[in-house]
C-alpha cells in the first residue's frame, strides 16, 4: 500500500455511507481505459475523482456533492472515472438480478477495480508515488490533463470548477459565460501563439474581474511552457493593473520561464503587495538573467521598502552592466531620496565610457515625473561629449512633462533614435518589455 498525504490512518475505523442508490445515478466508469476511450468517442471531457476511504473530506463530498440535483446535471457532461487507493469494506447489492460486491464510495465498482484505476491514474498523469486527495482531474478528448484541483470543495465553489473546465474544454454546456468570452478562452487555450496573447487582452479589456479565474485556469491550461508565458506577458500592461493579483499567483509556478514572465508583467503593472514574493524569489534565483529582472521589478512594485532600497543600493557594485542597469532603473522610483540623487549622480561619473549605463541612470529620472529632477538631471550630462546622452536628457525631460519621449514635432527620426537609445537597455533582455516590442512595431 503506498503512503499518502493528506490521509487518515486507515486504523480510524469506516464511516459507511447511506443512499447508494442515489450515488448509482453518477454513471461511472469501470476503467481508465474505457473512460478515455469514451472521452475520445464522444469528444467529451473526462473527470477523474481520486479519492480515499479514510478521509472525511472524501466522503463528504461524495456524500453531499456528486449526490446534489443541482451539481449531477453539470457532472452528466463528463465522462466520469472513480479511483480509491485502500482496501475498505464493500457492501451488496443486486444488479440484474445478481447480487455484487460494490465499494459504498462509489456504488458501482469494487475495491480491486478502484485501487487498479488509482494506480492506473498515478502511472499515466503523475511522477510521484503521493497523491493528495480528494483531487479532481480534468482530462481532455485528446487523453492530456489540462485542469487539476486539490482538497475539499464546498458546493458553489465545486459548480464554479466543472463549469470552468467545460469552458476551457470549450463544451457549449457550460454556464455563465457568452459567447464571446467563450470564443476568446478557446483561442487562449488552442489559438496560435500571437492569437493567444490577442486572446488575453481582449478578455482583460472586457473589464470583468468575474473572468479572472477562469482565464487563469485556462492558462494554466497550457502545456506547452512558451505558450503560457507569452498569455502571462499579455498582462504587461498599466490599464491591467487591476489583474496583478491573477499574474502574482505565477509567481509560485514550478517553470523558473513562467515565474520570469509573471515577474516582467508584474514590473509593467506596477504591482504592489508583491515585494515579500519577489525579495524570496531573488534570495533563491540562480538564473542571472531572472535575477537581473527581478532587481528591474523591485522599483515599480514596492511599496518605499527600505529592504528594497537597501539590496538596489548594493548592487548598483555589481560587475554585470545589466545587473547595475536594473538597479539604476528601479532606484529611479526611490529619487525621492536625497541619498539616493547623488548616489546615481556618483555612479553617473564612475559609468564612464558606459552609454548604456548612464542611458539607465538618465532615464531611471522619468519615472516619478518629478519636474524637481529635471535639473540635476541635465547637471550630469552638462560636461558629456556623447550627443547621446545630451538627447537622452532632452526626452527625458520631455517624458517627465509630458508623458511621452519624443515630440510630434520629432516625427520618425525623434521616435527612431529614442528606440535605438532604449535598445540599449531593453533590447537584449531575453524576455523583452511591452513598450520595447511596441517600439519595435512587434506589440
Amino acid at each position: 500500500m503506498h503512503a499518502r498525504t493528506m490521509i487518515l490512518s486507515l486504523t480510524v475505523a469506516l464511516v459507511l455511507l447511506p443512499a447508494v442508490n442515489a450515488r448509482a445515478q453518477v454513471a461511472w466508469e469501470p476503467t481508465l481505459e474505457a473512460a478515455l476511450s469514451k472521452a475520445k468517442a464522444e469528444g467529451r471531457p473526462l473527470l477523474i475523482s481520486m479519492h480515499t476511504s479514510t478521509e472525511i473530506a472524501c466522503q463528504r463530498m461524495l456524500k453531499t456533492l456528486y449526490t446534489d440535483p443541482a451539481v449531477a446535471p453539470i457532472l452528466s457532461e463528463f465522462v466520469l472515472l472513480p479511483t480509491c487507493f485502500d482496501e475498505h469494506d464493500e457492501v451488496v447489492k443486486t444488479v440484474d438480478g445478481k447480487e455484487i460486491s460494490v465499494s459504498p464510495l462509489f456504488g458501482t465498482l469494487g475495491c480491486d477495480q478502484l485501487r487498479k484505476n488509482e494506480a492506473d491514474v498515478r502511472k499515466t498523469f503523475f511522477d510521484k508515488s503521493e497523491i493528495k486527495v480528494p483531487q479532481h482531474i480534468f482530462v481532455g478528448d485528446d487523453g492530456k490533463p489540462y485542469l487539476k484541483k486539490i482538497y475539499e470543495l464546498k458546493k458553489p465553489a465545486f459548480i464554479t470548477l466543472l463549469n470552468n473546465a467545460l469552458i476551457i474544454y470549450g463544451s457549449d454546456a457550460a454556464d455563465g459565460m457568452d459567447k464571446v468570452t467563450k470564443g476568446f478562452l478557446k483561442t487562449v487555450k488552442t489559438g496560435h501563439l500571437k492569437n493567444k496573447r490577442k486572446a488575453v487582452k481582449g478578455l482583460l479589456d472586457l473589464e470583468d474581474p468575474r473572468k479572472l479565474d477562469v482565464l487563469y485556469l485556462t492558462i494554466q491550461s497550457i502545456h506547452r511552457e512558451r505558450d503560457k508565458g507569452e498569455c502571462i506577458r499579455a498582462f504587461g500592461k498599466d490599464t491591467y493593473a487591476w489583474a496583478s493579483d491573477t499574474v502574482a499567483k505565477w509567481l509560485r509556478d514550478p517553470s523558473e520561464h513562467v515565474r520570469n514572465c509573471a515577474v516582467v508583467s508584474l514590473e509593467e503593472l506596477g504591482a504592489t503587495g508583491v515585494t515579500e514574493q519577489l525579495l524570496a524569489l531573488f534570495e533563491k534565483a540562480r538564473d542571472k538573467e531572472f535575477r537581473k529582472d527581478i532587481l528591474r521589478a523591485l522599483g515599480p512594485c514596492s511599496e518605499d521598502s527600505d529592504t528594497v532600497k537597501s539590496l538596489l543600493i548594493k548592487n548598483v557594485k555589481a560587475r554585470r552592466e545589466v545587473d547595475r542597469i536594473a538597479c539604476y532603473l528601479s532606484l529611479g522610483y526611490f529619487l525621492d531620496d536625497e541619498a539616493v540623487q547623488a548616489l546615481l549622480a556618483k555612479q553617473f561619473k564612475k559609468e564612464g565610457r558606459s552609454g548604456p549605463a548612464k542611458t539607465a541612470i538618465i532615464w531611471a529620472h522619468t519615472y516619478l515625473r518629478d519636474q524637481s529632477l529635471i535639473k540635476p538631471m541635465h547637471a550630469l550630462v552638462a560636461n558629456e561629449k556623447n550627443h547621446q546622452l545630451k538627447y537622452m536628457a532632452n526626452a527625458a525631460e520631455l517624458k517627465i512633462r509630458t508623458g511621452t519621449g519624443v515630440a510630434r514635432k520629432d516625427g520618425r527620426g525623434g521616435y527612431v533614435k529614442l528606440h535605438k537609445a532604449l535598445g540599449a537597455i531593453f533590447g537584449n533582455d531575453k524576455i523583452l518589455r511591452n513598450s520595447y516590442k511596441y517600439w519595435k512595431g512587434d506589440n
